[in-house]
């Protein structure tokens, strides 16, 4: 055995952590139809006017204004219908004095007209005659060209996460593909001669890999592209291998191999190939998490139990991950709830500990570092800091919400 001979404070990995974020500059182009929660790689300026043409903004009659002066219920004024106009297709009239011409909500404003009545304040009259039973005004019920963007207008900027409007904007100026930042490719791996893939035979004493999958799910969720691979042996050599194996990855995620037992060698693997930014934290689960640059790679040594493993990813691995992928900090959502019963901590380690919402009241969820039910079952968290030990049954606490 290996004991750590000290932890650092979660303030302090945080800090390393920020220190060592280098945000991914590799570019790519994508679709329109990809591009959704991408992040822009340059600007976007508009080549047109959005609308490319003066449109109407109601079902109604294109008319001049000055022909409706005094329109009232009682006495309409009396136009003669020219046309039909539809989306989609231009008008060959001009509207002249004294003439109308009907128009669908979206059409294009046809010559002459400088407002549109809807459909509501008009009657017809015949087959031709439109009655007019309200005063318009010039630009009423009009959407000017160029009203929503002018052509050089910049519709996106560079570091703008592509949010659905965003990805509307583009469409509306016709944009087919945009230059974005890739996504950071993430290589993930399971350490420990006991862990198999899913889908095999256990042998005893043997376990399904879990981590992998809980981490390639919470990368894919947080804009980085998982690349899984096998599970690797409790071997130096096998480990180093397995570092080689990654090393065209943007980011290295292993778990297991990083507490203190005889078997747990991957910071023997990161001393021939990289160098250690800290291992141990004072946090509780997931104490034996580690950060090293592996080759100038980041390396997140994660604890091998799946609770431990999945709390200090949402805590530690996200808002880095993030960060090289350019994405904002994660801003979870909390609610606060009385606890539905006492909880005692560990002293000396700030403790994330899960909890079950039920009709308002949180209820401790976590059974132990090695139980993926304690994340699965719970609804989100609750953190402890390293200077209390105890939590009462009913006082209020606030919950991060996974």
């Amino acid at each position: 055995m290996r004991p750590f001979t000290s932890t650092i404070p979660l303030d302090e990995a945080r800090r390393r952590l920020d220190a060592a974020v280098r945000p991914i500059a590799r570019t790519e182009r994508v679709t329109l139809d990809h591009a959704a929660g991408r992040v822009a790689a340059a600007d976007v300026t508009s080549p047109l006017d959005v609308p490319p043409f003066a449109r109407s903004a109601m079902d109604g009659y294109a008319v001049i204004a000055a022909d409706t002066t005094r329109a009232t219920k009682t006495a309409p004024a009396r136009l003669r219908q020219l046309d039909r106009i539809y989306t989609g297709q231009l008008s060959s009239v001009t509207v002249a004095p004294g003439t109308c011409a009907e128009i669908a909500t979206g059409a294009p404003l046809p010559s002459g007209a400088d407002a549109v009545v809807m459909v509501e304040e008009t009657a017809k009259a015949g087959d031709t005659e439109i009655q007019i039973f309200a005063t318009a005004t010039a630009g009423q019920n009009i959407g000017r060209r160029g009203a929503d963007i002018t052509a050089g207008d910049r519709v996106v900027t560079s570091g703008d996460v592509l949010s659905p409007s965003r990805v509307g904007a583009l469409a509306a100026i016709g944009c087919v593909d945009i230059e974005v930042f890739a996504k950071p490719r993430v290589a993930i791996l399971s350490t420990g001669n006991e862990v198999v893939e899913p889908g095999q035979t256990l042998a005893p004493g043997q376990i399904f890999d879990v981590n992998r999958f809980t981490l390639g799910a919470i990368v894919a969720a947080h804009g980085g592209a998982p690349e899984p691979h096998r599970p690797a042996q409790d071997t130096v050599e096998a480990l180093v291998e397995a570092l080689d194996a990654c090393a065209h990855a943007d980011l290295v995620v292993f778990s297991g191999g990083s507490s203190v037992g005889e078997r747990d060698l991957v910071v023997d693997a990161i001393a021939a190939r990289g160098e250690m930014i800290f291992h141990g934290i004072a946090v509780r689960p997931g104490k034996p998490t580690a950060f090293a640059r592996v080759k100038g790679t980041p390396f997140f040594g994660m604890p091998g139990n799946p609770t431990s493993c999945l709390s200090n990813a949402y805590i530690l691995l996200v808002p880095f991950l993030r960060a090289i992928a350019r994405l904002p900090p994660p801003a979870p959502r909390t609610v606060q709830a009385p606890l539905g019963r006492r909880i005692v901590s560990a002293a000396g380690r700030h403790q994330f500990y899960t909890v079950r919402l039920r009709d308002g009241v949180a209820y401790p969820a976590f059974k132990g570092s090695g139980d993926i039910t304690s994340l699965s079952q719970a609804d989100g968290y609750i953190e402890i800091d390293a200077d209390h030990s105890v939590v009462e049954e009913g006082a209020m606490v606030v919950v991060t919400l996974f």
